[in-house]
């Protein structure tokens, strides 16, 4: 790329086996796939074997950026870290992790685009990066502690500029689940904490003074000022937990608040970062069931804890789900574990089950495998509890459930990552609405009507918004994975982008075009709103030939959990059970429409797919990729590969 505006031109790679340290250039990388999921995605077809497992020295850890890292630009501070993943079920796969915090600005301060990652050190060290200059270093003295002591010493070490990247005992154990570590409660999930321990890597430490030049300042202001005109008014609910109180709102760095992240302290004194997700609310429902109904201290504790050690909280969730139910099914009893579980909500419960994955004690051991690898370990009894929790790779199936977003279906059926980003732009814009028709309009202006008209705009129709059918839900949901996946390019916060819901303008109707001009202004090279989502689509359909490659290949692999098609929805806790307990959704023409009691009509979700891979291009009848598709997504580079496996339609 002739341009060097937005990327530094480089990655750095770093095998710890022989020590060796080399760049490679990001010009052909940047052409066709912009950063981020793009670069990942192609990083990993073009470098790793199938047989490669997770937690081999071969495995390549990647810290990628993108273009508007380090610039102004707003809320584009976000980067990925990615490879094979050892979380992911039946086997390791391709996986990412979408990472906050500010890492990726000290990435493009020393002079790089990203990291890679390879080999295994015979002892433990960490890298130190300080403006090109590259080193890696004993942390002999770091091992064993756990994150924050970990991030205190790193810093008292190499000062405040730094920026750290680190796991705790969970990842020095490989623990299928662990997380790395950054600041302001960034982490990065699917197991990658544990990749990072396979290579006896304890932290990766970040520092520079470089800055990435801008090709049109004058346009980046004047749409950082759009954008902050759009969503002034913006109301950020804080975590609905018991006894913390807000210090300071901390959002990552160039974004002016599109969630609540912030400083909270605690009864206890501690003081931590949280923001308005999951995570935050892992011991929540537990802490409740435990004691009659009411909230106590414990959620947030309990978050601590397992950031202490370094577990993914979603992971964990999932885990004591099926722990909970495999116990009252009998499947699992307290003497078998050798854990309380019939006290899951207590701390004591809580602290031991930490204890005992982080450094795989006893029955620790098994559930330090993950939930799927576990329950497989355990017979059909136990996989039946999984399968009514978990999708097949590995995620939450219940989350924004497709019975009560029809359109989400798709994106579960068809994703072997996390699908949250997709079912956020379904969703988040359908809270908004959720507020106002709970409370007459008093605390929401979007109403049925405006998000029809941000439906004509975001989707092409107002049936985007009918919940009531399954007509056009297709091409929403190939209209938002496309989207979805160019945002992962750039890489632009989710809690940000698409504006869909503007509470800053006169109609309340946001502005789709706003990621494709901030590309355009950072890097100097026009894109149009549909040549951004065509990137999205371009990585898509790489990272479909990736599933395929790694045993899911096409329609017969495109699985919706049963439950889905055979148990009605009745409830599920959270935003929607408080303020629409009888979850209510706008229908047909405006009406609205209960989807209390639904299932997945399955004829009609197998039409519906039979519409999504026309859309895509694809074969209907087996959902295999084409020749002709992947060519005029600039993608016939690896169909020889897929001809050969067997994985085109021809």
């Amino acid at each position: 790329m002739a341009n060097s505006y937005g990327w530094k031109g480089k990655i750095l790679r770093v095998n710890l086996t022989t020590g060796e340290i080399q760049t490679q250039s990001t010009s052909e990388l940047a052409e066709r796939f912009i950063g981020g999921r793009g670069f990942v995605s192609k990083i990993y077809w073009d470098e790793v074997d199938t047989k490669t497992d997770a937690l081999h020295p071969d495995n390549p850890l990647m810290l990628i950026t993108g273009p508007l890292a380090g610039t102004p630009a707003i809320s584009g501070s976000r980067w990925f870290i990615s490879g094979k993943s050892p979380l992911l079920y039946p086997k390791d796969q391709f996986g990412l992790g979408s990472v906050g915090g500010s890492m990726a600005l000290k990435i493009k301060a020393a002079g790089f685009d990203g990291i890679i990652i390879t080999g295994k050190s015979s002892k433990p060290v960490y890298i130190h990066i300080n403006d090109g200059k590259v080193e890696i270093k004993d942390a002999s003295g770091l091992w064993g502690c756990d994150i924050p002591d970990t991030r205190k010493r790193l810093s008292s070490e190499h000062g405040k500029n730094s920026q750290f990247l680190c796991i705790g005992p969970a990842g020095e154990n490989m623990v299928r689940f662990a997380i790395a570590m950054s600041d302001n409660g960034a982490c990065g999930g699917s197991g990658f904490g544990a990749v990072m321990g396979s290579k006896n890597l304890k932290a990766v430490v970040a520092e520079g003074s470089g800055n990435v030049a801008v090709a049109r300042p004058d346009d980046l202001k004047e749409i950082n000022s759009q954008v902050r005109s759009l969503i002034e008014g913006r109301i950020l609910m804080d975590p609905n937990i018991e006894g913390i109180d807000l210090i300071k709102r901390t959002p990552c760095p160039g974004c002016p608040g599109g969630c609540a992240r912030g400083l909270y302290k605690h009864v206890t004194g501690t003081e931590e970062v949280r923001k308005n997700c999951g995570s935050a609310y892992m011991y929540y429902l537990w802490d409740q069931k435990q004691h009659g109904g009411e909230s106590t201290p414990n959620a947030f504790l309990a978050t601590s804890l397992v950031d202490r050690y370094g577990l993914c909280a979603q992971e964990m969730n999932n885990l004591q789900h099926w722990l909970y139910e495999c116990n009252v099914s009998g499947v699992i009893t307290d003497d078998k574990a050798g854990l309380p579980i019939s006290q899951i909500g207590t701390m004591e419960f809580i602290e031991k089950l930490v204890d005992m994955i982080s450094f795989r004690k006893g029955f620790g051991d098994v559930l330090a495998e993950g939930t799927g690898r576990a329950a497989h370990s355990l017979g059909k009894d136990s996989v039946k509890q999984f399968d009514l929790r978990v999708t097949r790779s590995g995620f939450n199936a219940t989350a924004y459930n497709p019975r009560f977003f029809i359109t989400n279906s798709v994106f579960y059926a068809t994703e072997t990552t996390s699908t949250m980003n997709e079912l956020h732009e379904v969703c988040f814009p359908i809270m908004k609405w959720a507020m106002w028709f709970a409370t007459d309009g008093s605390m929401s202006p979007f109403s049925t009507e405006v998000m029809q008209k941000i439906a004509r705009k975001f989707w092409k129709s107002e049936k985007a918004i009918d919940f009531s059918t399954y007509d056009e839900k297709a091409e929403v949901a190939y209209i938002i994975q496309n989207r979805e996946y160019a945002k992962e390019n750039l890489v632009v916060c989710d809690f940000m982008y698409p504006i869909t819901t503007a509470d800053g303008a006169e109609d309340y109707v946001g502005d789709p075009t706003i990621e494709s001009r901030l590309l355009s202004a950072v890097t100097g090279i026009e894109f149009s709103e549909q040549d951004y989502y065509r990137t999205g689509e371009r990585v898509f359909n790489l990272q479909r030939a990736i599933q395929g490659r790694e045993g899911r290949v096409g329609r017969k692999d495109d699985h919706l959990n049963e439950f889905n098609f055979t148990d009605p929805f009745e409830e599920e806790p959270g935003f929607f059970a408080v303020f629409n307990p009888e979850y209510m959704l706008p229908g047909p023409g405006g009406e609205l429409a209960t989807r209390k009691g639904a299932v997945i009509e399955r004829d009609k979700f197998e039409k519906m797919m039979d519409e999504y891979y026309s859309l895509r291009g694809w074969d209907v009848k087996t959902g295999l990729q084409t020749k002709e598709k992947l060519e005029a997504l600039e993608l016939s580079d690896i169909v020889p590969e897929m001809r050969k496996a067997g994985h085109l339609f021809e």
